[in-house]
């Protein structure tokens, strides 16, 4: 198996000088043989007058990534990720958030479409949590699918820092498994999260990858005055000074090689829900085995057909549902590395068959091609209806990536998208950067119809997140049926605190909570 350990994560090994000390967290590594990860993640809920309720704290915790890597992470119930949600669809749902941090929070429950004030952005659908105080959440579970749940109060740094976790709406309809299992996909920065506090200027990037991290405690290296390092570094670009942050990859909150097995058994028939919480397109093989891509973002393909010896990229806050076939007996390691930085953000989950425990990894080679979701699937006719309202999104930057625009705005002075409700909207998506910019709506799925101007020819696609390379173009269409001030932004979140958000206003409506000036809102 791999290493994950990249030159700033080394770091943290001086933390075994802590890890005997009490641990709020579940050490998921420690756990018995036969233990599934959804048994031992699943949040517990209570019942009152017919509605499922969870209470939900947000606390810090002292999280063992593996033996040798440990952190003071922001969790859910003492969680990374917090712990997963699952509900039946038509159930009433009430989260109720505690936030015992010392910073203000809120909860956003992404993908799926609540109403308006339910959704979790400070500033514009509520104001921030405050410590010591609770929101209480309530919506109907009537979307079936696999969405997530995470902070939207200053989601670089708060996010980054592990506040995510994995919200499930089941069907009566839907398919029965033998193995149910949920990979979120996450990377930690032994740096910390907040890039706005680093003095890029001063770093010395190739005198700190020289460093003996081993001699560093993980502490201390957060608490750095980093302009107190030698050298410049001001020549790196936002994608390079990610590179050297975001040093150790997380599979379901550890890293390798405390990263838990699937265990199968052959004939089973396996549904691995993929969920990228992160901040980099990741790109997952799967080695060994036929597969299928049955939904996107929660929303399901038509036809969906066997694929072999393909990998599939799946960008910040994307969700990708795959259903396997286990005949091919033996010890599997589903390859997972960030497409921006192979070298140090890759790893590996072990898929083992009863039997294969003590049998070395099998990995796939690098002869794959890569998933096209335009041309998947069947075909199907769909009536969108009849364009009312059409828009364009040009995502820039004036500066090479220190900040981000949309239509040459930046949020707080963003670009706001006027709607009524029963309009067909059209959006026409152009990444004229050198990244790539997941955009995420919120409050409403949208219709994928066209890239770079050729009509889409597989299935339907249905989503809430869409990925955007560098040079190309998309058009979406939605209709307008979710009244609210909804926000869409970039979800790498540095692209959103770097100005990369828009809003989508729907005329006339007006929000049921009032702007608290002296709260410090910061929705992103």
């Amino acid at each position: 198996m791999k290493k994950p350990y990249g030159l700033a994560g080394i770091a943290l090994a001086l933390s075994l000088v802590i890890a005997g000390c009490s641990n709020d967290a579940v050490d998921h590594s420690a756990m018995g043989h036969g233990e599934s990860q959804q048994e031992e993640q699943t949040q517990e809920a209570t019942t009152e007058d017919g509605k499922r309720v969870f209470d939900i704290n947000v606390t810090e915790t002292h999280w063992m990534f593996n033996d040798e890597i440990m952190d003071d992470a922001w969790t859910y119930n003492g969680s990374l990720p917090g712990q997963e949600i699952r509900v039946q669809e038509g159930d009433t749902v009430i989260l109720n958030v505690t936030n015992s941090l010392d910073e203000p929070t809120a909860l956003h429950l992404h993908g799926f479409p609540v109403p308006n004030e339910m959704d979790g952005v400070p500033g514009v659908t509520q104001n921030a949590i405050l410590p010591g105080e609770q929101f209480t959440y309530e919506y109907q579970a009537d979307v079936p699918g696999t969405y997530w749940y995470h902070s939207h109060q200053d989601g670089s740094k708060q996010v980054g820092k592990g506040l995510y976790g994995v919200f499930i709406v089941e069907s009566s309809a839907d398919k029965s498994y033998d193995v149910d299992e949920v990979i979120v996909i996450d990377e930690w920065s032994s740096m910390g999260t907040d890039m706005s506090e680093m003095d890029h200027g001063d770093m010395d990037m190739g005198e700190m990858s020289e460093m003996d991290h081993g001699d560093m405690d993980m502490s201390e290296m957060n608490d750095m005055d980093h302009g107190d390092m030698d050298g410049v570094a001001s020549e790196l670009s936002h994608a390079d000074m990610m590179n050297e942050m975001y040093d150790t990859p997380l599979i379901n909150g550890k890293a390798s090689p405390a990263i838990e097995a699937i265990e199968v058994e052959e004939g089973n028939k396996v549904k691995l829900r993929f969920v990228n919480a992160g901040l980099f397109t990741q790109v997952v093989s799967i080695p060994g085995h036929s597969f299928k891509i049955t939904h996107y973002d929660g929303q399901p393909v038509n036809g969906p057909e066997l694929l072999n010896d393909t990998a599939f990229r799946i960008a910040p806050a994307e969700r990708y549902e795959v259903e396997v076939e286990m005949k091919n007996p033996g010890a599997w390691g589903i390859q997972v590395f960030a497409e921006e930085n192979e070298k140090t953000l890759n790893t590996v989950i072990p898929v083992i068959y009863d039997g294969y425990e003590d049998e070395e990894l099998q990995e796939n080679d690098s002869n794959y091609s890569f998933f096209d979701l335009t041309t998947y699937g069947q075909a199907m006719e769909q009536n969108l209806g009849v364009i009312t309202k059409e828009y364009d999104m040009l995502l820039g930057t004036e500066d090479g990536g220190e900040t981000f625009t949309i239509n040459d705005k930046q949020f707080p002075d963003h670009e706001i998208y006027e709607v009524e409700e029963g309009d067909i909207v059209k959006f026409t998506i152009v990444n004229d950067t050198e990244v790539d910019h997941p955009m995420h709506l919120h409050g409403e799925f949208f219709n994928v119809i066209s890239k770079d101007g050729n009509p889409i020819q597989g299935s339907p696609i249905l989503k809430d997140t869409l990925n955007v390379k560098p040079g190309e173009t998309y058009e979406i269409v939605f209709e307008a049926n979710n009244p609210g001030n909804w926000m869409f932004h970039c979800h790498e979140f540095h692209h959103a605190s770097g100005g990369m958000v828009a809003e989508v206003r729907y005329k006339g409506y007006e929000p049921t909570f009032t702007l608290d000036p002296t709260i410090p809102n910061t929705p992103e």
